[in-house]
């Protein structure tokens, strides 16, 4: 699994993409988007609580991002609702396995209950590993996703806000050797 703090992060981006970000009353909607980017590792509540873990994890599958995205909006009704769309509730929700997808150790079931479990066989995410502040392998698997992931969310940003003009292709230009770089060594750790 990738960390809560890179799935935070794909809340926050599908924010900026999405919601109407300069307008102070939308800015609550924010925290669905991270809710709902993070929301599908809850059941981890069910294990740690009672001892259940569902086989296959359910909660990174479309229909569950369906579920919990209409539920939002329902929940979010009125003027809030108004300044991000249920597409955008539904990325953000999705964020998660796809996420998870791209670490490429475990199997996610995208497409319960019709199917089978999707996996990739290159990681390009690191696992975020043991939940563990004195684990180093948690921080240095941090430092290779952001590495990772905030070239992709600052290029989806610049692109949603239509920021298309020669300073941003210079700044991507600049940031991708470093990307590069970070993919590199996601893909060299053994899975």
């Amino acid at each position: 699994m990738s960390s809560i703090v890179g799935h935070a992060a794909a809340g926050i981006t599908v924010f900026l993409c999405c919601a109407r970000w300069r307008d102070p009353r939308s800015r609550w909607v924010l925290v669905p988007c991270m809710i709902l980017a993070i929301c599908a590792d809850f059941d981890y509540f069910a294990v740690w609580a009672f001892g259940y873990a569902a086989d296959p994890r359910f909660t990174h599958s479309v229909v569950f991002a369906l579920a919990v995205s209409v539920v939002a909006r329902v929940a979010m009704r009125g003027a809030i609702a108004a300044r991000i769309s249920i597409t955008g509730l539904l990325t953000a929700s999705l964020s998660h396995p796809v996420l998870d997808l791209l670490v490429g150790a475990h199997a996610v079931p995208l497409l319960w209950p019709l199917g089978a479990e999707t996996s990739i066989s290159i990681g390009v995410l690191p696992s975020a590993g043991t939940l563990d502040p004195a684990n180093y392998y948690l921080w240095r698997n941090l430092l290779i996703e952001l590495g990772v992931l905030l070239p992709v969310f600052a290029l989806l940003i610049a692109l949603a806000r239509r920021a298309t003009g020669r300073g941003t292709a210079m700044r991507a230009i600049l940031i991708a050797p470093l990307w590069l770089a970070f993919v590199a060594w996601s893909i060299s750790l053994p899975r």
